[in-house]
């Protein structure tokens, strides 16, 4: 038998065997922000949502992007903005401990979820902010619900991709779900391990982060990717008529910052912040200078 077959047999054994990988981490550990979730109902579907600040405070939805989740996204900014707003986290479908995304569904399903949290909720409008997939979330909400968005803000995200772009990131969706399927493993360490070998996670919330990355499953997973690839607001982002921010890091290598730029011309009057040096991770390694931005344009 050729070296691959015993490698492949190996790994199937492993697979359906052995234990499952579980990181060590340099003690001493801890959860870094405390704060308790509910679940509400939308349809026959739960969402998990934490609340902080002021309940009577102007409320400001933060919507986080893909793979992560609302806690582990905004765990630095929120408490910031906090001090004097009614933060909403709210993990949206296929991600953290809300419902299962492992069906075909697009950006639009995400944002009609949250428009639902938010009557739960007792939430009228709000300022919406978007941070990546969450900024593509943020879009689609601001067009299906005009009236319920005071302000916008899309942090590190895009109006589309391109073909070429968007053929090479589909494929690699399509390996990456096999490969997690078959080996168990895949983009929940990639994501926490690449986090924490930049710095953007302290060493004693690693464990936390890597844990929390682990709330989701391969085909959720998937299908929020597919879900992000379909999306094209060009047509239409033109017309939105709310006051807008659009956040650049200026180098960002998931999202490309001419994207970024593209999205911010094509919004008449948008207010374009650039965040020099900062990459896609910035609302962990630049915290304080996005809730600052958040704070100034919001208030």
């Amino acid at each position: 038998m050729s070296w691959w077959k015993w490698a492949l047999g190996g790994a199937l054994a492993w697979r359906m065997f052995g234990p499952r990988y579980q990181p060590e981490f340099k003690p001493p550990q801890e959860h870094p922000l405390r704060v308790p979730g509910r679940t509400v109902f939308v349809g026959d579907d739960e969402f998990m949502v934490r609340e902080m600040g002021p309940a009577g405070a102007v409320p400001i939805l933060l919507v986080h992007g893909l793979a992560g989740t609302s806690l582990t996204e905004w765990y630095q900014v929120a408490p910031k903005l906090a001090v004097d707003r009614h933060v909403i986290l709210v993990d949206h479908r296929g991600h953290g401990l809300s419902a299962p995304g492992d069906v075909r569904f697009d950006v639009d399903d995400d944002a009609d979820d949250l428009a639902g949290v938010l009557d739960e909720l007792g939430v009228g409008q709000v300022d919406v902010v978007g941070y990546s997939m969450g900024g593509i979330i943020a879009q689609a909400f601001a067009l299906r619900y005009p009236g319920r968005v005071r302000r916008l803000v899309l942090l590190a995200t895009f109006a589309s991709h391109s073909e070429s772009y968007r053929w090479a990131r589909q494929i690699g969706a399509f390996f990456a779900r096999a490969w997690e399927r078959l080996t168990g493993v895949g983009t929940p360490e990639i994501r926490s391990g690449y986090l924490i070998a930049r710095g953007a996670v302290r060493p004693e919330h690693a464990r936390w982060i890597w844990r929390e990355t682990q709330r989701r499953n391969v085909e959720s997973g998937a299908q929020a990717t597919f879900a992000l690839l379909r999306f094209d607001s060009r047509d239409w982002i033109g017309n939105l008529d709310v006051e807008t921010m659009v956040v650049v890091p200026t180098r960002d290598f998931l999202v490309p910052p001419r994207w970024q730029y593209e999205l911010a011309a094509s919004i008449p009057g948008a207010r374009l912040i650039e965040i020099e040096g900062a990459g896609h991770e910035m609302v962990w390694t630049h915290a304080d200078v996005v809730a600052d931005e958040l704070r100034d344009f919001l208030t």
